[in-house]
């Protein structure tokens, strides 16, 4: 396998190819626009939140509780709401538009390595044709570009020694989707070994504030703007929607208990694993260190906590190539990381039992394998880097 690498690398280096690529990509995503699953969460929340903007003053409605999403996204559906007509395909160009900022992101990360142009022209054209990639903005409508990109970008400018423009993109993401928490083990790194000074921190609350300031000028009360989360984590009672971690073999009837014990057991080991890399295993923090450590928090924090939905991968195929870039001989050590999305995606069609029964313990498997293989990673290079 790793004899054709030279090949693969001389082909993702053509900028013709490359061009080709980006082309298919915009392509394939204008086809898909006007499609999209009946039923789904735009037949069910995005296009009646829509609906309820334009029937209730546009501006007037975000005094209501009419959605279960941050107020950061809801301005967005405000804008379509003003372009009248059916709200279908711009919600998907807006996700699709954040798609491409989040692969300048990953381009940019592979750039602090190569220090060549061509490494943003191929996470052009890659990112945007992951399978998942596809799914979620231009036949579902999802949003997770959006909070993904930013966090993508505040990963990029903890590459480039940028600290406060870093945790204010944190700041961002968080703004739109609680899914920015997935990183925590990476940022208490920084936080621990004094990369990101604390008072840095103190951005993220702040632009939390600051994007609820608009909702509640329009007559929001502010105690319903702070517990949109808490709502939002509230709203499906399961341990796993769709996502092949350890949760998908607990029965729901035990959800409250686990659901506690999942989190705190999370949080003492994100704890743990940061004093250790803080303390004993103080390798230097150069780019190839973070870039593995980026991935891994993306990839194990979705494996431990409960209540992950299909989508709570998005980062992690994301990171998925910047790490393939960084390090194309060991692509094997993520590249299993798509797959495990595409499954969980997979769930949510009427395929559903069927996938279960059959491929449910061989993918939740391997998963634990390709943990396995980024923790092994992780920790050779950093012995290496330790010396």
């Amino acid at each position: 396998m790793l004899k054709i690498l030279p090949v693969l690398q001389s082909l993702f280096r053509n900028k013709k190819f490359l061009a080709l690529l980006i082309l298919a990509g915009l392509l394939i995503k204008l086809l898909m626009l006007p499609f999209f699953p009946e039923p789904g969460d735009y037949t069910f929340f995005l296009k009646p939140w829509v609906e309820f903007i334009r029937s209730h003053g546009y501006w007037q409605a975000f005094r209501f509780e009419f959605a279960n999403y941050s107020p950061a996204y809801l301005y967005f559906l405000l804008g379509i709401a003003k372009l009248g007509g059916e709200p279908l395909i711009p919600i998907k160009l807006v996700s699709i538009c954040f798609e491409y900022v989040a692969a300048w992101f990953i381009g940019g990360i592979a750039y602090q390595k190569y220090k060549e142009d061509w490494v943003r022209w191929c996470a052009l054209a890659v990112v945007p044709l992951l399978p998942t990639v596809l799914i979620n903005s231009s036949y579902w409508g999802q949003c997770d570009s959006v909070y993904a990109s930013f966090l993508v970008g505040s990963i990029y400018f903890v590459l480039r020694k940028r600290s406060f423009l870093s945790i204010l993109f944190l700041g961002i993401s968080f703004s739109f989707k609680l899914q920015a928490i997935l990183l925590f083990p990476f940022y208490f790194v920084l936080l621990l070994r004094n990369r990101v000074k604390w008072y840095y921190f103190l951005l993220v609350p702040a632009v939390y504030l600051i994007s609820l300031l608009p909702a509640y000028c329009a007559g929001r009360p502010l105690t319903e703007l702070l517990s949109v989360f808490i709502s939002q984590s509230e709203y499906y009672d399961s341990l796993s929607l769709q996502f092949p971690n350890l949760y998908m073999w607990i029965s729901d009837n035990h959800y409250e208990t686990v659901k506690w014990i999942g989190i705190l057991l999370t949080c003492l080991f994100a704890l743990l694993t940061g004093g250790l890399l803080a303390k004993k295993y103080r390798a230097q923090l150069t780019n190839d260190y973070l870039v593995r450590l980026a991935l891994l928090s993306a990839v194990i924090f979705p494996f431990l906590l409960p209540g992950m939905h299909e989508r709570y991968m998005y980062v992690g195929d994301l990171l998925a190539v910047a790490y393939i870039m960084y390090f194309p001989r060991k692509f094997y050590n993520a590249l299993g990381i798509p797959l495990i999305s595409l499954f969980s995606y997979a769930l949510c069609t009427s395929l559903n039992e069927s996938l279960i029964r059959y491929l449910g313990v061989p993918v939740t498997i391997f998963y634990i394998c390709v943990i396995g293989l980024l923790i092994r990673d992780f920790y050779l290079s950093s012995l290496k880097e330790g010396k």
